[in-house]
């Protein structure tokens, strides 16, 4: 199973600050792992919100808006396609962003603008060299895929894949859209089959069961 995700990462605002900003409500889910629909208040000073790859919520009008006063880190990436970003908002302004798009068969191909982290020669040499011996040994491998997703985590220390357990926390908390949660239950009087059908026309489309 391929992993598509798409999170952002605030520093400067809190959670409640951050849920009225993009219409978010907590919920009562909690889970060991950072999955869809979960948060997580890193000791860092990060607040990371997790959805799902070319995800509305992620949209760079709202993350313009959000980054007003704090700083805004976003990371999509699905291996699907082999289509990985990140970028950097900060006071409204895009600071940096660096993509990688691998659907044309180019395993090398990168896309860079603004002011890079620190990080990025350090990790763009060891991906290079990486991507060289690969190529050299024949290997079908695509290195710069990971490139973004490490950029990302390089400033933030944040990365989907790792438990709440990895940054010192219990349990990440579940959000929900505002108005995901005014969607009516369909009439119980109804037939059970277009019950199931109404529930699955109006299921919100960050809810992926």
């Amino acid at each position: 199973m391929g992993a598509s995700v798409g999170w952002f990462a605030v520093k400067g605002k809190g959670r409640d600050e951050v849920f009225a900003a993009l219409d978010l409500v907590r919920n009562e889910r909690t889970a060991s792992h950072p999955g869809t629909g979960y948060s997580l208040a890193l000791p860092n000073g990060w607040f990371a919100v997790v959805t799902r790859f070319e995800s509305p919520l992620i949209a760079d009008a709202d993350m313009r808006r959000l980054s007003h006063g704090c700083v805004v880190i976003t990371c999509e990436y699905d291996d699907h396609v082999m289509v990985s970003s990140s970028t950097c908002y900060v006071n409204g302004l895009r600071n940096w962003r660096a993509e990688h798009d691998g659907q044309h068969d180019d395993n090398r191909h990168l896309a860079t603008s603004g002011s890079l982290p620190a990080a990025f020669d350090a990790i763009h040499a060891r991906i290079e060299t990486m991507q060289d011996a690969a190529d050299t040994d024949g290997d079908d491998v695509d290195h710069y895929y990971s490139l973004p997703i490490e950029l990302a985590q390089s400033v933030t220390t944040f990365h989907a894949d790792l438990p709440a357990s990895a940054y010192g926390a219990t349990l990440c908390e579940g959000w929900t859209l505002v108005e995901a949660t005014a969607v009516p239950a369909a009439d119980p009087d109804l037939p059970r089959k277009v019950r199931k059908a109404v529930a699955k026309a109006t299921r919100p489309w960050w809810k992926l069961w």
